[in-house]
């Protein structure tokens, strides 16, 4: 079921109350949709975008009301009944419709309801930009497990950039393995989210050696998914399991040594 809320700035949100989980920032949801996606692309020439997890569509409107002479969008929802209603929720009515004329006869925005996972392991295209939207990992760890974002980046262009909300140590930890630059989202000073791109230049605010070394860690244990088939409690359990099981320090023993070797 799903029910819908004001947000912040004035923007309908969603919450899943089957995942009792919130679709966008209760700060709100258009204000996150350009902040956290669209914003740090601004300067992409020919935006091949790759939207996952679409909802009902605020990056893609976003990236439609914001960027200019758009090659082509790909949208995956799982949701199929939620993405098909998506021109009907709040946005400018010029935008809404170029929604709802793709849904029913694509132009150059193609939707694909299914798993995403599913999706990704069949694309064979080259995106220059990547919206990374789904739940937090203890809700789907699916979409977050180092596999999915194996896959994930092998769709990104050289010069391409990947963005996502989410800046949790395990997510990090995943893209960090894929060989990415990783830089951090900041808006007034504060780190709302991760941008990553195969070229270095491309990224303003890059973690730390710090941050870096914090991903060997405990915490920064990736989720695991293989074959891109297993469900969200099999892969949770099987994190718990290896966490237990790893001679790996913990993010708070790790923050201690820095400290301590800092003062001598």
């Amino acid at each position: 079921m799903i029910r819908t809320f004001i947000t912040g700035d004035g923007s309908l949100g969603l919450y899943n109350v089957e995942l009792d989980e919130i679709y966008h920032s209760k700060f709100g949801a258009k204000t996150e949709a350009y902040e956290k996606f669209v914003e740090p692309v601004l300067n992409i020439k020919n935006p091949r975008i790759l939207d996952i997890c679409y909802g009902i569509g605020y990056n893609t409107k976003t990236a439609i009301e914001y960027l200019n002479n758009i090659d082509f969008i790909d949208c995956i929802e799982i949701d199929e009944a939620l993405a098909k209603n998506s021109y009907k929720y709040e946005y400018s009515d010029s935008v809404n419709k170029i929604i709802e004329k793709n849904l029913k006869n694509p132009d150059f925005i193609h939707f694909y309801f299914e798993d995403a996972r599913k999706t990704v392991k069949n694309l064979n295209k080259k995106y220059n930009i990547i919206f990374h939207d789904g739940f937090a990992p203890y809700k789907q760890p699916e979409l977050w497990s180092e596999d999915f974002i194996f896959a994930v980046i092998n769709l990104l262009d050289k010069e391409g950039i990947y963005v996502t909300y989410n800046h949790s140590k395990p997510v990090l930890n995943a893209l960090n393995k894929t060989g990415i630059t990783i830089g951090k989202t900041i808006k007034n000073d504060k780190y709302i989210g991760t941008i990553a791109s195969f070229n270095s230049d491309l990224i303003k605010n890059k973690l730390s050696d710090f941050e870096i070394e914090a991903l060997n860690t405990k915490s920064a244990i990736t989720y695991k998914d293989k074959d891109l088939s297993l469900n969200s409690l099999q892969i949770l359990n099987n994190r718990k399991k290896e966490i237990e099981k790893s001679p790996l320090i913990t993010l708070s023993a790790f923050i201690k040594k820095k400290k301590s070797n800092s003062v001598i």
